[in-house]
């Protein structure tokens, strides 16, 4: 693998400068250190990873915050499994976080997948189990895996008294989480949304012994323990500033995760690196930037459900409302044999030729274009903020079909490292750490130095309109979607006369990027999220104008559900036109025509 500009042509001074200026010493210095640090959220450990990032940028010079929140966060300990009727020894069991701390017993009954999962492109209408009947007493066996988040609810409220899921891994399952609540602390409104049956996951081989056993005549039962602690807990939140030049109030955020399960070495601790060689790098150049690039590293990523950047959106939410022009996630660069964009990475429609271009100068990769999941540290959704990025380069698909590796949502594709003990130092390489940081640095500085912010907002309505369209035609004579869609290609025609205009200097960069920047907060909000600016949706699969989607479900539906539908979507419907003819009113009447 190359570590030099494919295109080196297409870089500005500035950029060539970053870019030959991106090594790998201080990366792997920190990988080095993180390699022998569990950090999960609320231990020592992470503390001591805070003191390790803070002391590297006191050595650096670069400016920064440290603060110290309570975290409500949930630390999983052990599990147990013991089967009543069967001689069973397992393989390494976990609970997940946020699940019940208690001990059940009872008869096991198979349930099947889920579908519609966190990471899952299921189109299936239904809601998760809707074909599974009555489970009071039983204990509910899964093949949904560790990302069932909606369907452990599901279950629950069918009477399951605790779920054990199956998962790919033939070794050891992942960790995870089993709340959907972003940020882990509820509202007080929304406490009943904490799960209160226990949850374990259990490997391949496992999960295949209790299905054979459960759907035999004999049947099975079994008892299950499962021991957590979910309680407030300090966690150190660490924010550096790199100042620019210019006067402005205006910033970038760059942001990841600094805990882990285990030691987490892909998930995050190269993402940690990364951030913190970004941070060097450009606070040597801040008097060349325009704006200001603002670098977090977030705990409570893993046990919380995203509970640092939560809390960070929560506490500055005015401040990010009113100057973060763009959030870059840094979740997973870095892993070894990664050399492509395909189908890892993420982004928000608007960033698409931002993104694209800074992959084919600095690496001349494929890459590829996938819909933000409402995953990752992407906690800005709701305040309608510009997305770039949300995990890094993969491993080819063929390399990770040909290794048998199954899909999972970070450390490049590799599920041997996914949330699983062997997130080693070796699963790391080098020369691709270094490769996604000049991506990075790329796309950042495209920001950070543009006249006019390259945000391609006629895109971003051309992307919103395929997805109504789409949901027109599924919900066919039930519904009328066209009015939304007339709206959209107004709207869209207009916004591609005022870009025109703006990269033409037919106005202010100024007025301009003002305009930009309150686009984003009305489009971003309608594609990505339905509840409040200052809210947080939950963690759940979402669909592109997720006001609009339930208009999927409308072939599945007759009587009063089709009614009652027809109804929620007239008002959603409503509310969405009023935010597009509020878009179309940012736009100045002598260029949007």
């Amino acid at each position: 693998m190359s570590q030099h500009a494919v295109n080196s042509d297409a870089l500005s001074d500035l950029e060539s400068d970053v870019v030959d200026s991106v090594s790998v010493e201080e990366p792997w210095e920190l990988l080095e250190e993180f390699a022998d640090l569990n950090r999960v959220s609320g231990s020592a450990e992470e503390k001591q990873a805070a003191d390790y990032i803070t002391q590297r940028l006191d050595a650096l010079g670069v400016s920064y915050d440290r603060h110290e929140p309570e975290l409500y966060i949930s630390q999983p300990h052990s599990a147990e499994i013991t089967v009543l009727n069967k001689s069973f020894e397992p393989g390494p069991l976990k609970t997940v976080s946020f699940s019940a701390s208690t001990t059940v017993s009872g008869p096991v009954e198979y349930v099947g997948s889920a579908g519609g999962d966190l990471l899952d492109d299921n189109d299936d209408p239904h809601e998760p189990y809707h074909d599974v009947g009555d489970l009071t007493g039983k204990i509910a066996l899964t093949a949904a895996g560790s990302l069932s988040i909606r369907a452990t609810s599901v279950l629950a409220d069918k009477g399951a008294i605790g779920v054990i899921a199956i998962h790919k891994h033939d070794r050891e399952p992942h960790n995870g989480i089993a709340t959907s609540i972003w940020g882990g602390a509820p509202r007080y409104d929304e406490r009943d949304k904490i799960p209160d049956v226990p949850i374990i996951n259990v490997n391949k081989p496992d999960g295949k012994r209790l299905r054979e056993w459960a759907e035999s005549t004999e049947g099975l039962d079994l008892e299950m323990s499962t021991d957590l602690t979910t309680d407030w807990m300090e966690c150190p939140v660490v924010v550096a500033e790199v100042e620019a030049d210019a006067e402005t109030d205006d910033f970038v955020l760059l942001h990841g995760h600094y805990d882990s399960w285990y030691v987490g070495i892909t998930d995050n601790a190269t993402g940690d690196a990364g951030l913190l060689e970004t941070a060097r790098v450009f606070e040597s150049v801040a008097d060349r930037l325009d704006r200001n690039l603002r670098i977090a590293w977030w705990p409570g990523h893993s046990t919380g459900r995203y509970a640092g950047s939560t809390w960070y959106a929560d506490e500055f939410a005015l401040d990010i409302e009113e100057n973060c022009v763009a959030q870059v996630n840094m979740d997973s660069p870095g892993a070894k044999d990664a050399t492509e964009y395909t189908d890892m990475s993420c982004w928000c429609p608007e960033a698409h030729d931002l993104v694209g271009s800074a992959i084919d100068d600095v690496t001349g990769a494929p890459y590829g274009e996938n819909f933000p999941f409402r995953a990752g540290d992407y906690s800005f959704d709701n305040i309608g903020v510009t997305g770039l990025f949300m995990l890094s380069s993969n491993i080819p698909t063929e390399e990770r079909e040909r290794r048998g590796y199954h899909g999972v949502g970070g450390c490049g594709g590799n599920s041997d490292a996914w949330h699983v003990s062997t997130d080693t130092l070796d699963k790391a390489g080098k020369e691709e750490l270094v490769q996604d940081i000049r991506v990075y640095a790329v796309s950042l500085l495209r920001v950070l130095n543009a006249d006019v912010l390259p945000f391609d907002h006629a895109r971003n309505v051309r992307a919103i309109a395929d997805a109504v369209g789409d949901y027109d035609e599924e919900a066919g004579e039930s519904f009328d979607l066209s009015p939304t869609l007339e709206e959209l290609e107004t709207l869209e025609a207009e916004l591609s006369s005022f870009q025109r205009a703006a990269h033409d200097g037919a106005l202010e960069p100024s007025e301009a990027n003002e305009i930009i920047t309150r686009l984003s907060r009305i489009l971003t909000r309608l594609n990505l999220v339905q509840d409040g600016q200052f809210d947080q949706d939950p963690a759940v699969g979402r669909d592109p104008v997720p006001r609009l989607a339930p208009a999927k479900k409308l072939p599945i539906l007759d009587g009063d559900e089709e009614r009652f539908m027809r109804v929620q979507l007239t008002r959603e419907q409503n509310t969405v036109i009023k935010e597009l003819r509020r878009a179309r009113s940012l736009l100045p009447e002598n260029v949007s025509a």
